[in-house]
C-alpha cells in the first residue's frame, strides 16, 4: 500500500479568478464534466494574464488528474486531455499530477472506485458540508501492484468504459445494463479487505 501523495509530483487546487471573459484561456469547473470527459462546449475563460499571474499556482499540464473535492458532486474526476491547453481550474477540484511510479489509467479507476468513495465517507461524515482537503488527497491509501497487474486491470476496465460512454454503442436501456456491468467489475478488481494489522489489502 503506497499514498496518492507518494505517486505524484503535485496535489493542489485552483482559485476562482476575479472575472471571466467570454474568450480566452479555459477555465474548467465541474459543470464541464460529463461522465469521465471534459466537455470543451462548457469551458469557463479568463485573460492570459490572470491565467498566468493570478492564477499561476494552478496551470494545468496534460494527463492532469482533475477531481472533486467539494459540493454535491465530490468524486467525480476527469483527465486534462492536450486539446484543453492552456487551462486552469478552481478550487473545487483537486490537481492530481502523477508521476511514472504508477499506470496513470490505473490510478484514474482506483480513484472513481468504491474504495475511493468509502474514503470520502469516512473523511466527511462528520461535516454539513461535504469536503476533502488537500492532505487528505495526499493520504488517501492505494493499493500497488506490479506495473504488468495494473496494465492487466486497466485493459479490462477500459474495455467497459469504452462502451459506457460511447453513446453510439446501444440504446440507452443497453448503455445503463454496461455501466452497471462496469462499475461491479471495476469494484470487483480493486475490492480491499483488512488484514490482521489493519491495512487494506486486496481482496
Amino acid at each position: 500500500m503506497v499514498t496518492l501523495g507518494e505517486l505524484c509530483s503535485l496535489i493542489t487546487k485552483g482559485t476562482t479568478p476575479s472575472s471571466f471573459e467570454n474568450s480566452g484561456v479555459s477555465f474548467i469547473k465541474t459543470e464541464a464534466f460529463e461522465g469521465t470527459r471534459i466537455n470543451s462546449n462548457k469551458l469557463s475563460f479568463v485573460a492570459q494574464q490572470t491565467h498566468e499571474k493570478e492564477l499561476k499556482r494552478s496551470i494545468l499540464k496534460a494527463y492532469d488528474i482533475l477531481f472533486t473535492i467539494a459540493g454535491a458532486t465530490i468524486g467525480k474526476c476527469a483527465i486534462v486531455t492536450e486539446d484543453l491547453l492552456p487551462a486552469n481550474t478552481n478550487q473545487a477540484l483537486a490537481i492530481v499530477r502523477l508521476t511514472d511510479i504508477a499506470n496513470r489509467n490505473y490510478i484514474f479507476h482506483i480513484l472513481q472506485s468504491q474504495h475511493m468513495k468509502d474514503y470520502i465517507y469516512r473523511s466527511v461524515k462528520s461535516s454539513a458540508q461535504p469536503n476533502l482537503n488537500l492532505q487528505q488527497m495526499n493520504d488517501f491509501p492505494i493499493p500497488l501492484p506490479s506495473l504488468e497487474e495494473q496494465e492487466r486491470i486497466v485493459a479490462l476496465l477500459d474495455r467497459f468504459d469504452a462502451l459506457t460512454t460511447d453513446i453510439s454503442s446501444g440504446l440507452p436501456a443497453e448503455i445503463a445494463a454496461r455501466l452497471k456491468q462496469y462499475e461491479y467489475y471495476r469494484d470487483r478488481l480493486l475490492t480491499f479487505k483488512e488484514d490482521n494489522y489493519g491495512k487494506n489489502t486486496i481482496a
